[in-house]
């Protein structure tokens, strides 16, 4: 079973490219080779609000600024 770490307020899972916890079209791979997961705003269940990665942690947003793990 894979290891567990929360994202907001759920539970979502390290290496699980079929995370049951994140929102549609999640989770992404990221370039470290980890996955990144998401969880939707509250109101707007298509609008995905945190991101993250399971391995280096950072979100999608510190992927497009550039920040180095």
């Amino acid at each position: 079973m894979a290891e567990a770490f929360r994202l907001d307020d759920q539970i979502h899972h390290r290496r699980d490219a079929h995370c049951p916890s994140c929102t549609e079209g999640y989770p992404r791979p990221c370039t470290c080779g980890g996955l990144i997961h998401a969880v939707p705003e509250p109101e707007e269940i298509d609008v995905v609000s945190i991101t993250r990665c399971d391995r280096c942690g950072r979100s999608e947003d510190d992927l497009a600024e550039g920040q180095v793990a």
